[in-house]
């Protein structure tokens, strides 16, 4: 079997992502309200408008917390060297114990990515912002993501 090639790609900068993420828990927040509403068969709209606008401006700051707390703010770089990822931001390159593709749409892959050392935090990868090097990192991540490879397995096999 033949190794993927050495990959550079650019990562995307989530602000699409980020945005979704808002709006998705604002929708929330706006869907509990009313539902809360109807359920306890409220009269007056007025109020159920405030308590709408209130749930879902208080759903959409705990989403805008969340997303900017799981994507980062700043763009980097995934590189695949034929050995081991790593990723490069403006702090400088952190290699990665481990790589998991979560969610592959085509043209857009969303990773969670384990460092040696620290927590594992998501990144976007897309066609987009990759560029040219997008089907290298397709072949690469095909190849090599998902659980760490186990140092006992195989061994003492006849």
């Amino acid at each position: 079997m033949r190794a993927a090639p050495s990959v550079d790609a650019s990562l995307a900068e989530c602000r699409a992502e980020r945005m979704l993420i808002t709006l998705l828990h604002a929708g929330a927040g706006a869907l509990l309200v009313v539902w809360l509403a109807l359920h306890a068969q409220w009269q007056v709209r007025a109020p159920m408008l405030l308590g709408v606008v209130a749930g879902a401006a208080l759903l959409a700051s705990g989403g805008w917390w969340l997303a900017r707390r799981a994507l980062p703010l700043l763009p980097g770089r995934l590189r695949w060297d034929g050995q081991c990822w790593s990723v490069v931001s403006p702090q400088g390159p952190q290699p990665l114990r481990r790589l998991v593709v979560m969610l592959d749409l085509g043209a857009w892959v969303l990773l969670r990515l384990h460092p040696a050392d620290g927590r594992a935090h998501w990144r976007v990868a897309s066609a987009a912002s990759a560029a040219g090097a997008w089907h290298g990192l397709r072949v690469a991540l095909a190849a090599h993501s998902g659980a760490a490879p186990d140092a006992g397995v195989g061994e003492g096999a006849a």
